[in-house]
């Protein structure tokens, strides 16, 4: 790469460049955290990562999940995921990430009361309740009065999408400035953030997208993903054009007029015609 080339940008929502960056760099993970869980840094004094990853193997099913798990303090269970697209059944599939971290503590000389907590975090780039859409929140198994059950599995959800939604608290929790990093389209809004941890994890995005081989297993990654989302689309469009045919093979049936019926599906009179 020439000295006077920018070095490529490839945002934070690409799932192997997260991992990559809060793997490599242990104080922007430390930040990360520390914002995340609202607790002070200082308090943070010891992060496992339980799931460091072959990142050569970009292409293969290997990585087909790519969140990151660590101990922290040997205390507690951490999942967090950057999850870009929509997967329907999100909340089952965090359930049973989070339960299988628990029952993985159930070894031989193992009792109830060295359960730790664990705590699933989803960063989100679309809002995973559209009901109750928030910017950030808690969630933990409750009676109907509100009364906690436990604190041994517990849920926060963070909506990329929905930063105007903050709170004051929020804001000045710092996970407003972790989501504009997340957010990010250029080097410039990044560096923008007046933010200790999340300059640390510039640097480290800075040095992975200058390392030629590392740069290519983001790019592949992010190729996948748009192979991926492209052949969805197509096959929605597909399922769509059916029904729509389908719709209007029934209306003929009912001897609706070709007007009527291109008017409901959208189908042109020829292709009416040719069902």
């Amino acid at each position: 790469m020439p000295a006077n080339q920018e070095t490529e940008f490839i945002s934070l929502r690409n799932d192997l460049l997260f991992h990559m960056v809060f793997t490599k760099n242990g104080a922007a993970l430390k930040g990360l955290l520390s914002t995340l869980l609202n607790i002070p840094e200082s308090e943070i004094v010891k992060i496992e990562i339980l799931n460091p990853m072959q990142y050569s193997d970009v292409n293969t099913t290997k990585l087909t999940v790519l969140d990151l798990k660590v101990h922290l303090n040997g205390q507690k269970y951490i999942l967090v995921e950057m999850q870009v697209r929509k997967f329907e059944k999100w909340t089952n599939r965090t359930v049973v990430y989070t339960c299988r971290q628990v029952a993985d503590q159930a070894h031989d000389d193992f009792d109830y009361g060295k359960l730790e907590p664990v705590i699933q975090i989803s960063i989100m780039d679309y809002t995973l309740f559209p009901d109750n859409r928030v910017f950030f929140d808690q969630y933990i198994p409750r009676n109907a009065k509100g009364y906690p059950y436990t604190d041994k599995i517990q849920f926060y959800v963070m909506d990329l999408t929905a930063m105007d939604e903050a709170t004051d608290e929020q804001k000045n929790q710092g996970l407003v400035e972790w989501a504009k990093a997340f957010r990010a389209e250029s080097w410039e809004e990044v560096r923008e953030i007046d933010n200790p941890a999340v300059k640390e994890a510039a640097k480290t995005m800075e040095l992975i997208m200058s390392n030629p081989t590392e740069r290519e297993w983001i790019r592949m990654r992010r190729d996948a993903e748009i192979d991926r989302r492209t052949e969805i689309r197509a096959a929605e469009r597909k399922a769509t054009a059916k029904t729509k045919a389908d719709i209007a093979r029934g209306m003929k049936t009912k001897n609706y007029s070709v007007v009527d019926i291109a008017e409901l599906t959208g189908l042109t009179a020829e292709e009416i015609d040719a069902l």
